[in-house]
């Protein structure tokens, strides 16, 4: 019978604590939405009294008193000796829906940290700011619909891989609703109950849930700073697994880049083990360093069996929801038919506008890499000043946030301290298929000076308090 870890559940729970009422009522409140959602499925134990108390910084007395209001509702079987069952369906009577797994339903008075999205690019809303009716009109044409995305759009992102070096064609394309969609297509097209698919660790958290949903065989390969455990690697894929999915580039969360030694011996195993990878390319245009964006390792393999995902959320905005997938032609229909079947295809706007983006591309690198390499500098400023050496990183190749060690400091219950705070984080075991690395804590370092220096204070703040207990 699997046993939930008190550090998912605290992932999941999210803000639990934010509002009018006794502790013990908010929290068997909060437990019992996510068994509604199947987020805590029927049939799986509870952690402990005492482990889920540490996770979420409560009193054990509080996580009793509630796993006694669920059991009096009927949620909860426990038994002396073997812990708390959970019984309830997901129409369980008077527990209310949840909201999406992990998501922190931040409030206006908090800070958020838990992501490292990007303001909006000057590029964008000067592109916004000179749109004209006529050009908004020439948009309604057709039916609207097309699962494979705007033919300009496909061929304005072929040219952009083969700039990079990787010569691709329109049939090549497909555009989906950002990177997330492009993951979750994937994984709905290749992956069934049980199948191997091998994930960094740490990985990107969006990723593992996906997987998850899949009911996969999550087998988890090490990285470093310098790039991935290739003996390890090369051990997962003797094994014959469905899938590998990685960041060559600027990976999430860490945000180190594979060496050029790192980059040959991966093509090396992919040609010697052939394995379907995703090649997830979400924030190769964030790089801390200048410079061209480095060729997709579909450039440089053999196989055909690579799907590169790419998207312009990052370079943009968030709130255009563009991305794309880059495979053979007949992995591309085959996606397409899932996308048609989700969503029947992206915002024609959006693709429409992301034509003339991908035009202006030059400028909107070197718009973020002046952005995110003064806000690298001012956090790793801040940080080295307030921790005084008691917190470790490696300096991120690219992206938007910091992969930090704590040495001594239980994350999981940091991270739930800091709600009440008003800071939310993101700990990070969430980041780990098995729930790893519980002194780390990814930090976003691109908000505000002021902003930085209130979390990195908190952090530091909650962190000594907990370590000199």
């Amino acid at each position: 019978m699997n046993r939930i870890s008190p550090a998912r559940i605290s992932r999941l729970i999210g803000g639990w604590q934010t509002t009018e009422g006794k502790v013990t009522q908010q929290l068997s409140l909060a437990i019992g939405r996510l068994i509604t959602a199947r987020e805590l499925p029927a049939g799986a134990l509870m952690p402990s009294e005492r482990t889920l108390a540490t996770a979420l910084a409560v009193s054990r007395g509080s996580v009793v008193a509630a796993y006694a209001s669920l059991r009096d509702a009927g949620v909860l079987d426990s038994r002396h000796g073997s812990g708390h069952r959970i019984i309830a369906s997901a129409n369980a009577p008077g527990v209310a829906h949840t909201r999406l797994a992990g998501e922190m339903q931040a409030l206006p008075e908090d800070i958020d940290m838990t992501s490292g999205a990007l303001p909006p690019s000057p590029i964008l809303t000067e592109a916004l700011a000179a749109l004209r009716g006529a050009d908004l009109a020439s948009v309604a044409s057709g039916l609207g619909y097309d699962a494979s995305g705007l033919p300009a759009l496909r061929w304005a992102v072929a040219r952009y891989y083969t700039d990079l070096g990787l010569p691709t064609h329109s049939d090549n394309i497909l555009i989906t609703s950002g990177a997330q969609q492009a993951v979750w297509l994937l994984a709905n097209a290749l992956v069934d109950a049980s199948d191997a698919v091998i994930v960094e660790d740490p990985a990107y958290r969006g990723s593992l849930e996906v997987f998850r949903r899949r009911n996969a065989r999550i087998v988890p390969v090490g990285i470093s700073a310098h790039g991935l455990d290739m003996d390890q690697l090369e051990r997962a894929l003797r094994n014959r697994p469905k899938l590998l999915y990685l960041f060559p580039e600027v990976h999430n969360p860490t945000g180190r880049s594979l060496d050029d030694a790192s980059r040959r011996d991966l093509v090396d195993l992919l040609d010697r083990y052939p394995t379907f990878l995703v090649e997830d390319g979400a924030q190769n245009e964030l790089s801390t360093i200048a410079g061209a964006t480095p060729r997709p390792i579909a450039g440089q393999a053999t196989s055909d069996q690579i799907a590169t995902i790419g998207t312009l959320t990052k370079l943009f905005w968030g709130g255009i929801r563009i991305g794309w997938i880059r495979a053979n032609p007949p992995m591309i229909k085959r996606l397409a038919s899932f996308k048609a079947v989700n969503d029947l295809g992206c915002s024609m706007f959006d693709q429409h506008l992301a034509v003339g983006l991908l035009e202006n591309i030059q400028e909107a690198r070197a718009y973020r890499h002046k952005e995110i390499s003064s806000h690298l500098k001012a956090a790793e400023d801040l940080i080295s000043e307030r921790a005084q050496g008691r917190w470790h990183w490696s300096q991120p190749a690219g992206g938007t946030a910091m992969w930090i060690h704590m040495p001594g400091v239980d994350t999981v219950s940091l991270c739930q301290e800091a709600q009440r705070h008003r800071l939310l984080l993101s700990a990070g075991p969430g980041y780990s298929a098995q729930e790893n690395f519980g002194d780390f804590i990814r930090l976003p370092f691109v908000r505000p000076a002021e902003t930085m220096q209130f979390a990195i204070e908190t952090i530091s703040d909650l962190a000594q308090r907990r370590t000199a207990a």
